[in-house]
């Protein structure tokens, strides 16, 4: 009898599937002659984390195709409601997030750092999904955690590149709610007049005017919790 899990993969990628944009499909699959093991599934995930919590250009490149696409209604939820940065500019909410790998080095090149916790991972053969939770999106006393999942399709990379698969094209939603509260709340949003909740828990030396991201003074850090059964 087929596990949980597999059926669960299943479904995820199903979903998956079903919910790209029709001009995006003909990517899929462009380069097939691998399957991806459960050790380059993981790598693959903790690179993607790693652009979140500790981001580079440098690991950028080696991490994402040139031609890298981003789909995100939750991150441009955030991008219109919350701008910050002055690479974000207000988008379609089904739009894509980056078209390309050198949009998405600007955007996110200009973000705060925030850690970045793997909660699940699922994999075919060219596609891994992940789900996730960030908890220092804000330095407010009762941040609320964000949960999300992101579907990562990849390619080969070329010989001479640092890792062995390139992520593609991303499909990736989270609770944008709780992430945009934390915001409002620590005085981050443009146009808000609050002011931040101190955080007990945070050193006096790390603690920023409401006129700079505050999220930028956390430690980042990927954690890499692997649930193939």
């Amino acid at each position: 009898m087929p596990s949980f899990t597999s059926f669960l993969t299943v479904s995820l990628l199903a979903v998956g599937t079903l919910a790209q944009p029709a001009a995006k499909r003909e990517k899929r699959h462009r380069n097939n002659e691998y399957c991806l093991s459960n050790r380059e599934a993981q790598q693959v995930a903790t690179n993607y984390g790693l652009l979140i919590s500790n981001y580079s250009d440098e690991l950028a490149n080696a991490v994402l195709s040139p031609d890298f696409t981003d789909y995100s209604e939750s991150v441009n939820t955030l991008i219109n409601s919350c701008p910050q940065g002055s690479a974000a500019i207000s988008l379609p909410l089904l739009a894509p997030t980056f078209s390309n790998r050198t949009q998405f080095e600007i955007g996110q090149g200009q973000q705060p750092l925030i850690n970045f916790n793997q909660l699940n991972i699922w994999h075919s053969c060219d596609t891994v999904i992940i789900r996730w939770e960030t908890t220092n999106t804000a330095n407010i006393t009762d941040v609320k955690p964000v949960v999300g999942l992101i579907s990562m399709e990849t390619v080969k990379a070329p010989s001479n590149n640092e890792y062995e698969y390139w992520v593609d094209t991303v499909y990736s939603e989270f609770d944008a709610g709780a992430w945009l509260q934390n915001l409002q709340e620590a005085g981050i949003c443009s146009g808000s007049t609050a002011e931040p909740v101190p955080d007990p828990s945070a050193s006096t030396s790390t603690m920023t005017s409401h006129t700079a991201p505050i999220a930028s003074t956390m430690t980042p850090t990927v954690s890499a919790m692997p649930s193939y059964n």
